[in-house]
Protein backbone atom coordinates (compact mmCIF):
# COMPACT_ATOMS: atom_id res chain seq x y z
CA UNK A 1 0.00 0.00 0.00
CA UNK A 2 2.79 2.42 0.92
CA UNK A 3 4.72 1.40 -2.18
CA UNK A 4 1.70 2.22 -4.38
CA UNK A 5 1.35 5.60 -2.69
CA UNK A 6 5.07 6.34 -3.15
CA UNK A 7 4.93 5.23 -6.77
CA UNK A 8 1.85 7.40 -7.40
CA UNK A 9 3.54 10.36 -5.75
CA UNK A 10 6.71 9.84 -7.79
CA UNK A 11 4.66 9.58 -10.99
CA UNK A 12 2.81 12.80 -10.19
CA UNK A 13 6.10 14.60 -9.59
CA UNK A 14 7.55 13.37 -12.89
CA UNK A 15 4.45 14.42 -14.82
CA UNK A 16 4.27 17.84 -13.18
CA UNK A 17 7.96 18.53 -13.75
CA UNK A 18 7.58 17.57 -17.41
CA UNK A 19 4.65 19.96 -17.71
CA UNK A 20 6.68 22.75 -16.09
CA UNK A 21 9.57 22.13 -18.48
CA UNK A 22 7.23 22.19 -21.46
CA UNK A 23 5.76 25.50 -20.31
CA UNK A 24 9.22 27.09 -19.95
CA UNK A 25 10.53 25.84 -23.29
CA UNK A 26 10.99 28.29 -26.14
CA UNK A 27 8.13 27.95 -28.59
CA UNK A 28 9.00 26.40 -31.91
CA UNK A 29 8.31 28.76 -34.82
CA UNK A 30 5.31 27.68 -36.84
CA UNK A 31 4.62 27.61 -40.54
CA UNK A 32 6.72 26.68 -43.52
CA UNK A 33 10.48 27.07 -43.22
CA UNK A 34 12.05 30.20 -44.71
CA UNK A 35 13.36 29.80 -48.23
CA UNK A 36 16.91 30.76 -49.14
CA UNK A 37 15.66 33.96 -50.79
CA UNK A 38 13.57 34.85 -47.75
CA UNK A 39 16.58 34.19 -45.54
CA UNK A 40 18.66 36.55 -47.67
CA UNK A 41 16.02 39.22 -47.17
CA UNK A 42 16.08 38.60 -43.42
CA UNK A 43 19.87 38.73 -43.29
CA UNK A 44 19.78 42.06 -45.13
CA UNK A 45 17.18 43.45 -42.71
CA UNK A 46 19.33 42.82 -39.63
CA UNK A 47 21.87 45.62 -40.39
CA UNK A 48 18.97 47.98 -41.13
CA UNK A 49 17.48 47.22 -37.73
CA UNK A 50 20.82 47.86 -36.05
CA UNK A 51 21.24 51.16 -37.92
CA UNK A 52 17.75 52.20 -36.82
CA UNK A 53 18.58 51.29 -33.19
CA UNK A 54 21.74 53.41 -33.36
CA UNK A 55 19.77 56.30 -34.87
CA UNK A 56 17.28 56.14 -32.01
CA UNK A 57 20.10 56.08 -29.45
CA UNK A 58 21.67 59.15 -31.09
CA UNK A 59 18.35 61.02 -31.12
CA UNK A 60 17.76 60.13 -27.45
CA UNK A 61 21.22 61.44 -26.59
CA UNK A 62 20.45 64.69 -28.41
CA UNK A 63 17.14 65.00 -26.57
CA UNK A 64 18.85 64.36 -23.23
CA UNK A 65 21.54 66.93 -24.04
CA UNK A 66 19.00 69.59 -25.02
CA UNK A 67 16.91 68.83 -21.95
CA UNK A 68 19.99 69.20 -19.73
CA UNK A 69 20.75 72.55 -21.40
CA UNK A 70 17.20 73.68 -20.74
CA UNK A 71 17.34 72.57 -17.11
CA UNK A 72 20.61 74.51 -16.62
CA UNK A 73 19.14 77.58 -18.27
CA UNK A 74 15.97 77.37 -16.16
CA UNK A 75 18.09 77.12 -13.00
CA UNK A 76 20.12 80.17 -14.05
CA UNK A 77 16.93 82.14 -14.72
CA UNK A 78 15.52 81.17 -11.34
CA UNK A 79 18.73 82.24 -9.60
CA UNK A 80 18.88 85.56 -11.51
CA UNK A 81 15.30 86.35 -10.54
CA UNK A 82 16.15 85.89 -6.87
CA UNK A 83 19.13 88.24 -6.94
CA UNK A 84 18.07 90.78 -9.60
CA UNK A 85 17.85 94.37 -8.48
CA UNK A 86 14.62 95.94 -9.87
CA UNK A 87 16.63 99.03 -10.87
CA UNK A 88 19.22 97.03 -12.84
CA UNK A 89 18.06 97.56 -16.45
CA UNK A 90 20.96 95.61 -17.94
CA UNK A 91 20.27 92.68 -15.61
CA UNK A 92 16.60 92.77 -16.55
CA UNK A 93 17.50 92.73 -20.24
CA UNK A 94 19.84 89.76 -19.69
CA UNK A 95 17.06 87.97 -17.84
CA UNK A 96 14.63 88.61 -20.72
CA UNK A 97 17.21 87.27 -23.19
CA UNK A 98 17.73 84.15 -21.08
CA UNK A 99 13.98 83.61 -20.86
CA UNK A 100 13.64 83.99 -24.64
CA UNK A 101 16.51 81.54 -25.13
CA UNK A 102 14.82 79.04 -22.79
CA UNK A 103 11.52 79.41 -24.64
CA UNK A 104 13.24 78.86 -28.00
CA UNK A 105 15.05 75.80 -26.66
CA UNK A 106 11.81 74.44 -25.19
CA UNK A 107 10.12 74.92 -28.58
CA UNK A 108 13.02 73.22 -30.39
CA UNK A 109 12.83 70.25 -28.04
CA UNK A 110 9.08 69.89 -28.42
CA UNK A 111 8.63 70.58 -32.12
CA UNK A 112 11.84 69.11 -33.55
CA UNK A 113 13.98 66.91 -31.32
CA UNK A 114 11.19 64.97 -29.57
CA UNK A 115 9.16 64.73 -32.79
CA UNK A 116 12.19 63.39 -34.65
CA UNK A 117 12.82 60.79 -31.95
CA UNK A 118 9.19 59.68 -31.90
CA UNK A 119 9.17 59.32 -35.69
CA UNK A 120 12.39 57.27 -35.61
CA UNK A 121 10.93 54.99 -32.92
CA UNK A 122 7.72 54.51 -34.92
CA UNK A 123 9.67 53.63 -38.06
CA UNK A 124 11.86 51.21 -36.11
CA UNK A 125 8.83 49.55 -34.51
CA UNK A 126 7.24 49.03 -37.92
CA UNK A 127 10.48 47.61 -39.32
CA UNK A 128 10.95 45.34 -36.29
CA UNK A 129 7.34 44.10 -36.46
CA UNK A 130 7.74 43.23 -40.14
CA UNK A 131 11.08 41.50 -39.43
CA UNK A 132 9.56 39.52 -36.56
CA UNK A 133 6.57 38.46 -38.63
CA UNK A 134 8.63 37.54 -41.68
CA UNK A 135 11.86 36.22 -40.19
CA UNK A 136 11.53 35.31 -36.53
CA UNK A 137 8.22 33.48 -36.35
CA UNK A 138 9.12 30.89 -38.98
CA UNK A 139 11.54 27.98 -38.81
CA UNK A 140 14.82 28.01 -40.69
CA UNK A 141 17.21 25.27 -41.64
CA UNK A 142 20.94 25.69 -40.98
CA UNK A 143 21.77 24.48 -44.49
CA UNK A 144 19.49 27.14 -46.02
CA UNK A 145 21.02 29.83 -43.80
CA UNK A 146 24.50 28.82 -45.00
CA UNK A 147 23.30 28.96 -48.62
CA UNK A 148 21.74 32.39 -48.06
CA UNK A 149 24.98 33.76 -46.60
CA UNK A 150 26.95 32.66 -49.67
CA UNK A 151 27.40 35.56 -52.06
CA UNK A 152 24.97 37.67 -50.01
CA UNK A 153 24.52 41.15 -51.48
CA UNK A 154 22.27 43.63 -49.69
CA UNK A 155 21.08 46.78 -51.42
CA UNK A 156 20.69 49.93 -49.39
CA UNK A 157 17.09 51.10 -49.06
Amino acid sequence: MINRFAASLLMALVISSGTALAQNATPVPAGPALTVEELRGCLCEEPRLETARQDIAMRRAILDERQAQLNTLDAQIKERRKTLDPNDLIGQELLKNSMAQAAALRDLIQSDVRLSLNQAVSEYNALAAKYTETCVNRPRYAYDVDQAKKDLVCTMQ
